[in-house]
């Protein structure tokens, strides 16, 4: 019998198998990933733009600390990454012509967070941050997460110690409602180039950890394949510059993920995704009304502002309708009559206090910040309840509720004690939840909150939610919803999967297509959300609302290839505080909109509608505008004027086609105050008015406080002019470009025409102008005085 070699037996034993490269192909694009499972070289059209540095292609996170590859093996499109703990993670890649894709096979059950690269290359002439895509030097390179629990951006815990060990540092996206540090982002900005970071974190243990305000708030296990690393997928591409946007598409296609479209176009390109609309608080009962004034702005869109009694269970306002889902699907019925669309606005997982999931039995599945256990036995009336101390009481809340069994308990105050916490005044009972003793061996959880006075559920119920959202919108019909409020869902401890998951489980069940926005994007609903677009504060004028931010948001809209939106504006009322809007007003912002090319939500209330005095002559001009924005009709050196907030314009039309945009000069007010004459001195004041543009002007006087003035004038070197009239308390006096003056309310309702005596021209710069009047008997009112002059007009055609 033949004797086996004992030596080469060994050796076979004994073999390792030899590291290798690695070369991934799509049409466009070639990466090379060497030995050690670094890349070695990214080129896109033959164009190198790795960037220097070393990154590897995966990096793993586990007790605070970096793994990284020490040598890679490939065989048959398997990659085996061996790590510098000597464990391996198992990478399976697919190439096509428009992607390279990169899926978790095997990876160890330690390890709790692997980071793809983090990737640098050196194009950063635009930087899309969010979307994941740098472009430079003529060709856009990017990353798609192709699956929800693969985010953009690294986890908190690892932020800081993966930019320091890789020796960059990015810019952070700055936005009107947040703003997102460099490591949260898919790309960043690091100035002499970009990097790429996406994360997939492992979720399937119950652990404390931050979120939002909260340091430490409780996580509960992500049950199924969410839940682990395994089966995370990724996609990698390379294309022309101008082709990154459409490139995006293709890998929607190809690789499965929300790919919405608008009669028949892809959302991410068709105009329609800019689309403006009309926000009101309409009802059944009115509204015929609101969709005629939505035809004559030209308006497809019609969003409630807030039409339910309660949020979780989403029961319908008896207010807004009283037939529930039933009459809903009427009300879009008889709007879709009109070709307009309906929406409706609430906060995604926000829950009212009035809720069933809170009242009178509370849901098991509210969200907790954590548990606290009871040093004692409690009565049902006891009001000083006793608890281990606890570090969960650093943040303020808004409700200071706590759940134990069915019972919701409301503390007062919080007094530390050497050994234990006292909560002390009680509300047992509390939401009309009932009052029971407890065991101190019974769970006292903490329940989140916020200052809206609204509680969360946790992951389980958070799906409930979104399936109910689904739900009313496929049987009414209804496609509009705003995701207001998202940042409620990282309450749960699982940041933007969480967010991910609620809007992705509502898209996946919609029947039909529905526009949808949130005020903050991640990564992965960008594919989801239509636009974004936000509330503003109604607290400033219009002029004067978050314009900062309104134009910060456009560049964020521009680098991440997105449909852009210029926010919420108001067409009010007069109040004590803000005077009735006017044509101006509402021209600024369409003008602005226009300029920026961007769709925005016009909020008019029914009592507005009904009201305002020129509301016909405002929602003219935003069909106008909108219906020239539409059809790309201004320039680029038109847009360029437009969008600068200290100009002021006046679209006037001609005929069907053909307009004439007027440039303005709005000046600032001018007061007159009758208690403030000189002895014998007559109503009057002298100014020297600033002008722009020299010919008529635009006179737009109020009378403010009580009294009345009467044979109003005005004096310049371009003439005299008067108004034979009496003007009382909140009036105004309207004299317009065509020579014609009216008396309205504060509201602009006509009162009274008034025939007017001579002209007054204006020449350009300034101009010395004399004002009188007659007070009348009684109390000495203050006159305010705004003048209006026009340049030359531009045509613009369709």
């Amino acid at each position: 019998m033949k004797k086996k070699c004992l030596f080469c037996s060994a050796m076979l034993f004994v073999m390792p198998v030899l590291a290798q490269s690695v070369r991934l192909k799509t049409k466009s694009t070639e990466i090379l990933v060497n030995q050690k499972g670094y890349f070695s070289s990214v080129q896109v059209d033959k164009k190198e733009i790795l960037g220097s540095g070393e990154y590897p292609l995966l990096t793993i996170g586990m007790g605070h600390q970096l793994l990284v590859p020490v040598n890679m093996v490939s065989n048959d499109s398997i990659l085996r990454l061996r790590l510098s703990d000597g464990e391996e993670v198992v990478l399976r890649y697919r190439q096509s012509d428009v992607c390279i894709t990169l899926e978790v096979k095997d990876i160890p059950q330690q390890y709790e967070t692997l980071i793809y690269g983090p990737l640098g290359v050196n194009i950063h002439e635009v930087v899309g941050d969010v979307v994941g895509v740098a472009q430079g030097q003529g060709v856009a390179f990017g990353f798609q997460a192709l699956d929800i629990k693969t985010n953009g951006g690294i986890p908190e815990e690892y932020g800081a110690l993966v930019t320091r060990h890789y020796g960059y540092t990015g810019k952070k996206a700055q936005l009107s409602v947040a703003n997102i540090a460099d490591y949260r982002l898919a790309a960043t900005d690091t100035g002499d180039g970009a990097v790429f970071q996406f994360s997939v974190r492992k979720r399937d243990k119950e652990e404390y950890r931050s979120a939002l305000q909260f340091k430490k708030s409780l996580a509960l296990p992500v049950e199924g394949e969410d839940g682990m690393i395994k089966g995370s997928k990724i996609a990698m591409f390379g294309c022309r510059q101008e082709d990154a946007l459409a490139r995006i598409g293709e890998i929607e296609l190809e690789q499965g993920l929300p790919h919405p479209l608008f009669n028949g176009e892809w959302g991410k390109t068709s105009r329609a995704a800019m689309k403006s609309y009309l926000i009101s608080d309409f009802s059944e009962n009115n509204l015929d009304m609101v969709l005629d004034k939505a035809e004559m702005a030209g308006f497809k869109y019609i969003y409630h502002s807030g039409p339910f009694s309660d949020w979780g269970h989403f029961n319908w306002n008896s207010s807004f309708t009283r037939d529930g889902d039933e009459g809903v699907k009427r009300m879009v019925d008889k709007a879709k009559a009109k070709d307009i669309n309906m929406g409706v606005h609430t906060l995604s997982n926000f829950i009212t206090t009035n809720d069933s999931y809170v009242t009178p039995v509370p849901s098991k599945h509210l969200q907790k910040q954590g548990v606290l256990t009871l040093k004692e036995d409690i009565t049902e009336s006891q009001t000083d309840i006793r608890i281990q101390k606890n570090d969960l009481f650093e943040i303020p809340l808004s409700l200071n509720t706590l759940q134990i069994d069915d019972e919701l308990i409301i503390y007062n105050k919080v007094e530390k004690e050497a050994d234990f916490f006292l909560l002390k005044e009680c509300k047992r009972g509390a939401f009309k939840t009932k009052a029971s003793s407890h065991s101190s061996k019974t769970p006292l959880f903490k329940l989140s909150d916020h200052a809206y006075k609204v509680f969360f559920p946790d992951l389980a119920l958070q799906d409930t939610l979104a399936d109910r959202i689904a739900g009313l919108m496929n049987k009414t019909g209804l496609s509009q919803i705003s995701f207001d409020g998202l940042e409620g869902c990282s309450y749960t401890g699982h940041d933007e999967y969480a967010t991910s998951r609620f809007v992705t489980r509502c898209y996946t069940q919609f029947d039909h297509n529905v526009i949808n926005d949130a005020s903050r994007l991640n990564h992965n609903l960008w594919h989801i959300h239509t636009r974004m677009n936000w509330g503003e504060p109604w607290g400033e004028a219009m002029r004067t609302g978050q314009v900062a931010n309104r134009i910060k948001n456009q560049d964020f809209f521009q680098r991440n290839l997105f449909p852009r939106m210029l926010g919420w504006f108001l067409i009010r009322l007069a109040d004590r505080k803000f005077e009735c809007s006017t044509l101006e007003d509402v021209e600024w912002a369409l003008s602005e909109a226009a300029g920026f090319d961007a769709g925005y939500a016009m909020t008019i209330n029914t009592a507005t509608l009904n009201r305002h005095g020129q509301i016909d002559q405002l929602l003219q001009a935003i069909k106008h505008w909108d219906r020239l924005r539409e059809a790309q009709a201004f320039t680029e050196e038109q847009k360029q004027r437009l969008k600068d907030p200290q100009t002021e314009w006046h679209l006037q039309d001609v005929d069907e086609r053909n307009y004439q945009l007027y440039p303005l000069f709005v000046s600032k007010r001018y007061h007159c105050n009758l208690a403030e004459l000189q002895p014998g001195q007559p109503g009057g004041a002298d100014w020297v008015w600033e002008n722009k543009y020299s010919g008529p002007c635009k006179i737009q006087l109020r009378l403010e406080g009580e009294g009345s003035v009467s044979n109003l004038s005005f004096t310049a070197s371009g003439g005299t002019i008067k108004f034979p009239c009496k003007l009382e308390s909140e009036q105004y006096l309207f004299y317009d470009f065509d020579g014609k003056a009216t008396i309205t309310d504060k509201n602009y309702n006509v009162i009274k025409v008034v025939n007017v005596e001579g002209k007054l021209h204006l020449p350009e710069a300034s101009s010395p102008v004399s004002f009188s009047c007659e007070p009348g008997v009684g109390e000495a009112p203050e006159v305010v005085i705004r003048y209006i002059t026009r340049g030359n007009p531009e045509k613009i055609s369709l």
